[in-house]
C-alpha cells in the first residue's frame, strides 16, 4: 500500500504508483530529478521496521525548476527472501 496524505489523500497500489511516474521520466516532462533524505530514524523489533524520514526534492519539470520536500514513513516486513516494504506513506510540504 502507497499513501499520500495532505489535502490530496490518495492510495495507490504499486502499478498505480509507478505508471504516472513512469510517463513522466519517459516523456521527458520531469528531468534533472534528485530526491534526498535529509533526517531518518528507523525502528527494529523482530520482523518488523519502521523508518521515519524527511527529504527534499528538486527537478524541472516541464521546463520550470522546483524544489520541494516532506515526510516519509517506511513500513517493512522480513520474508524469508529478506526485509520487504509493507506500506508506504508520504507527506509533501506545501
Amino acid at each position: 500500500m502507497i499513501v499520500k496524505t495532505g489535502p490530496e489523500f490518495t492510495v495507490y497500489t504499486v502499478e498505480e504508483f509507478i505508471e504516472p511516474r513512469r510517463r513522466l521520466l519517459n516523456d521527458g516532462r520531469l528531468v534533472e530529478f534528485s530526491e534526498w533524505e535529509t533526517s531518518e530514524r528507523t525502528d527494529i523489533a523482530g520482523d518488523i521496521a519502521s523508518r521515519f524520514g524527511e527529504y527534499r526534492k528538486s527537478g524541472i519539470l516541464d521546463g520550470e525548476p522546483f524544489e520541494g520536500g516532506g515526510t516519509k514513513t517506511i513500513q517493512f516486513v522480513r520474508a524469508s527472501e529478506g526485509w520487504r516494504i509493507a506500506a508506504l506513506a508520504w507527506y509533501d510540504q506545501p
